[in-house]
């Protein structure tokens, strides 16, 4: 639990600046590093990452996990921010709550979001909020 240890790391993420975002899942955190391994932070924010992708500069974290029970107060869904201060400026909520989010996440040119679903073993587009 302590800097620079992880606990189900679920994906990893490089910015422009080379520094690599850990997803460390059940720490509920991301960790960030710089290419040397030195620890530079951790961020919560995020809530409980499966898959992180970065795209300039913009951070994308899919929680397939968050719920009342594991990470209150935080829900699923994905949280987009910035890479420079770690604001989250939007969300993505569940449209079902009788199914996960998903455990991965990308995004394309045109700030289009995909999520992989481990479930139905499928990849959708989703809508921010």
């Amino acid at each position: 639990m302590g800097q620079g240890e992880f606990n189900v790391t679920h994906g990893l993420a490089m910015d422009s600046a080379g520094r690599l975002f850990v997803a460390d899942r059940s720490n509920n955190r991301i960790q960030i590093f710089d290419q040397n391994g030195k620890f530079l932070a951790e961020w919560k924010q995020f809530g409980r990452p499966s898959g992180v992708y970065i795209r300039n500069d913009i951070i994308y974290v899919a929680d397939s996990q968050s719920s009342d029970k594991v990470n209150a107060p935080f829900r699923q869904g994905i949280r987009i921010g910035s890479v420079k201060d770690g604001k989250v400026t939007a969300f993505i909520s569940n449209p079902d709550p009788t199914k996960e989010m998903p455990e991965g996440v990308t995004a394309d040119k045109d700030g289009n979001v995909f999520g992989g679903f481990t479930a139905d073993m499928d990849v959708k587009k989703l809508v921010k909020n």
